[in-house]
């Protein structure tokens, strides 16, 4: 019940900081000049000049989290009668572990807010992805499950880092959707981080959870802010980090593998939009780096949504599969196999609208 506690004080206290620090960026971005013009770009279709240092108030609001926690488990955790007092030697050995993660996910917030700033070739930002990535993997912090196999580790690692980190920029296309994609997926993460007593990753992914849901009060439909590239890089590598530090599959308790793919399939939504927007830009003949308006939002849009409703369709499904996903922890082999094929039959019913139903034309 402490750390159940704990979870929820840390989530409260990051999204507090994070509608402050959101705020703030909201009142100098304009100041600054960092603002995102509408209609400088083809998929730009906002009505004003917006802020765009969304991100830079989440990154601030997570690390001012950390460290006040930190610096309140310290002095606490000293005193006679502390109850959580038998975990300082837990955290003191996550330390470093939490230090690395922290410094390569405001290198990669940097990066996004320059290519924010100043837009970088899409190679340059590929490569400086990877190279965070693999050095990510290289300081050991690796999917596991792999481990047979000299190397695949590193880079099955490194790929999924960057992948992640992709679907969740290239879902940064409406008002509300990429924050609340990362509420959701926090939320579910830490569930399972709870359940399987991992502490200190649980109150990581609460504090991710948080300092999205503080940002979400500013970037609502309309959004008064976005998290431009420095946001959507720090979510996407928090939430791919969190895929890999949690432990989904116990042969104690699950009757089947299945639990491996629980990171995967709470991310489906996102990462099955990118996979199909890459092929429709692909059969275009369209370089696969340039934002267009292909995703699965502008489509429900283009089929008589309005952009709020769309958005809010789209976290029902990401919910929906995220909470099936949920029960592969305990099902039998066959009721494992019925919730992946009704995962499988949502994303097909997504593949019909992206592919094949035919778009509403304006009148």
């Amino acid at each position: 019940m402490n750390w159940l506690l704990i979870d929820l004080l840390v989530w409260v206290v990051a999204m507090v900081l994070a509608w402050l620090c959101t705020w703030t960026c909201r009142y100098f971005a304009p100041k600054l000049g960092c603002v995102d013009l509408p209609k400088h770009e083809a998929h730009k279709n906002h009505a004003a000049a917006t802020p765009v240092l969304g991100g830079v108030g989440m990154v601030a609001a997570w690390l001012l989290t950390l460290v006040i926690g930190l610096v309140v488990f310290g002095v606490l955790g000293r005193r006679e009668g502390f109850p959580l007092a038998e975990y300082r030697p837990g955290l003191t050995a996550v330390l470093p572990q939490l230090t690395m993660i922290g410094g390569m996910a405001t290198i990669l917030a940097i990066i996004g807010l320059i290519d924010d700033l100043r837009p970088m070739p899409a190679w340059l930002k590929f490569l400086l992805q990877a190279v965070v990535a693999g050095l990510t993997a290289g300081m050991g912090l690796r999917i596991s499950f792999l481990n047979a196999i000299p190397g695949a580790n590193w880079l099955v690692t490194t790929l999924w880092i960057m992948t992640v980190i992709n679907a969740i920029n290239f879902f940064d296309n409406m008002d509300g959707l990429a924050g609340g994609t990362a509420v959701i997926a926090a939320f579910f993460l830490l569930f399972v981080a709870v359940l399987r007593g991992q502490h200190f990753v649980a109150v990581l992914a609460a504090s991710v959870g948080g300092v999205a849901s503080g940002f979400l009060v500013h970037n609502a439909p309309p959004a008064r802010i976005f998290m431009g590239d420095s946001g959507s890089h720090f979510l996407g590598y928090c939430l791919a980090v969190l895929g890999i530090l949690t432990t989904f599959y116990l042969p104690s308790e699950s009757p089947t593998p299945s639990p491996l793919l629980i990171p995967v399939l709470v991310l489906a939504v996102p990462l099955f939009d990118a996979v199909a927007v890459v092929v429709i830009r692909l059969r275009a003949g369209l370089p696969i780096y340039v934002g267009d308006n292909r995703h699965i939002s502008h489509r429900f849009v283009r089929l008589g949504l309005t952009r709020p409703q769309a958005v809010l369709l789209v976290l029902l499904l990401c919910f929906m599969v995220g909470a099936a996903a949920l029960t592969l922890l305990w099902l039998p082999p066959a009721g494992s196999l019925l919730v992946i094929a009704q995962i499988a039959a949502v994303l097909a019913a997504i593949s019909i609208i992206q592919f094949y139903v035919q778009e509403r034309k304006k009148p």
